[in-house]
């Protein structure tokens, strides 16, 4: 080998060398900075965590002694402010949610609770002594996680606790995730909620109208039934298991589909299609039109179409039961309709099933002009129906339901009760050519 060629052999390697180091450096630098950085964000949200919660804590308490409907309505305001601050900075922490279940729900139940009693008491009534209750349990919890909380801070900054999520295999000390660990296994029991909300016990122990007298069927039986929802010979398919929730069912599978049927009754909740089309070949009209015959070949009738929106090839369409003109929009049926084919890829009557029932419902107390005349100002009533509309708990109220317009041609959905006269929801329609979304 010539002595050329060797030195820049040996000039290639050296250079080589001091690149790969300094890019090691680099590498190092960055990986430094990441986990530094990261470390600051775990450690601002703990401690917006720990205001949070003596903030929430603190609130509750004061909550106990208020008598004026208008200072109750402050700290449930301050409450549910806590709660969701509480929420978002515990989500921001490297610890998994799922392990932090009982914290997170603590935070949610009692901001949602703050918010149903804010909205109690700004007509000005006081709230009920059971009411008073549940402030003092929630107020119990707070205080106790508070301190929980203030004892983890003290750990942290007298470096006994690592702020790593998780001990890494050189970490002696625990991690901050051991330490939620166990202040999750000695979580107080929650109070039991009883108001119109999501988080309800009543909510959570409601049974689906549909199928609370109905009788058991056998996974034979409930086969028959999905094999006949999607016009398969029933030794195409096959039991895929069992699922409990809402409405146990029994979960077979046949071609494209899952299709679960309920363990009481045997009617077909779900029914998912795999497939995912790639093109549009029929029009939104065809789409809809199938979606209709689908529903009254399957028994579904006395439906009318709520709202359709268009995504992916993919035609959405809601369906609520009507009753004597009246729109039952708790009593939904969800259908996706392939764009390419006109197949139905997606039918759910989860909420069809809780909800239906013959409603008892009066004439309405509210006359359609005096709900007319509840429309704010830049509002034209465009036109009026009869609605049962769904709140945030188990309960439903009988409205008038409006839909306006403003003058650069917004439309929004008003809904007054047709026996008070109160304003209960306000929606904004959002329209373009894939269809129509409220929000």
């Amino acid at each position: 080998m010539k002595k050329r060629t060797t030195i820049r052999i040996i000039s290639f390697l050296a250079a080589a060398t001091v690149a790969l180091g300094a890019a090691s450096v680099i590498f190092y630098r960055r990986a430094v900075t990441a986990e530094r950085e990261e470390r600051h964000r775990g450690e601002y949200a703990f401690s917006e965590l720990c205001a949070a919660a003596d903030g929430l804590s603190a609130a509750l308490e004061k909550s106990q002694y208020a008598v004026s409907p208008a200072i109750t309505a402050s700290l449930c305001a301050e409450v549910y402010s806590r709660a969701q601050t509480a929420s978002a900075a515990l989500s921001s922490l490297s610890v998994p949610l799922m392990e932090l279940e009982n914290t997170a729900s603590f935070f949610a139940r009692t901001g949602d609770y703050a918010l149903w009693l804010l909205r109690e008491s700004s007509g000005g009534d006081d709230v009920s002594e059971e009411a008073r209750e549940n402030l003092r349990a929630l107020g119990d919890t707070a205080a106790l996680l508070s301190g929980n909380l203030a004892q983890l801070r003290s750990d942290v900054a007298g470096g006994l606790v690592s702020t790593r999520a998780a001990a890494a295999m050189d970490d002696a000390l625990p991690s901050l995730g051991d330490s939620f660990l166990g202040m999750e296994q000695e979580f107080p029991e929650m109070p039991t909620l009883v108001y119109d909300g999501p988080f309800s016990t009543s909510v959570a122990e409601r049974e689906p109208h549909m199928i609370k007298d109905a009788r058991e069927v056998t996974q034979d039986a409930a086969a028959l039934v999905a094999a006949g929802f999607l016009g398969m010979r029933s030794n195409l398919v096959s039991a895929a298991g069992e699922s409990e929730g809402k409405i146990p069912v029994y979960r077979f599978t046949g071609g494209d589909y899952t299709v679960s049927v309920s363990r009481k009754g045997g009617y077909v909740v779900r029914a998912l299609s795999q497939r995912a089309p790639v093109r549009s070949a029929i029009t939104v009209d065809a789409a809809l039109e199938k979606a209709a015959e689908f529903l009254a070949a399957h028994g579904c009738r006395g439906m009318k179409e709520s709202y359709h929106i268009l995504k992916d090839h993919v035609l959405t369409v809601t369906y609520c039961a009507e009753q004597n003109g009246v729109m039952c929009y708790p009593d939904m049926v969800k259908l996706a309709v392939a764009m390419d084919t006109g197949e139905i890829l997606r039918f759910d009557a989860e909420a069809y099933l809780t909800s239906h029932a013959e409603r008892d419902l009066p004439e309405p107390a509210v006359s359609e002009e005096d709900a007319r005349a509840m429309a704010g100002e830049g509002l034209t009533v465009q036109s009026e129906k009869l609605a049962v509309i769904p709140t945030s708990g188990a309960e439903e109220i009988y409205c008038r339901e409006l839909i306006c317009e403003t003058e650069d041609g917004r439309h929004y959905l008003l809904y007054v009760n047709a026996m008070t006269g109160a304003q209960e929801k306000i929606l904004i329609l959002l329209e373009d050519e894939s269809g129509t979304l409220a929000l």
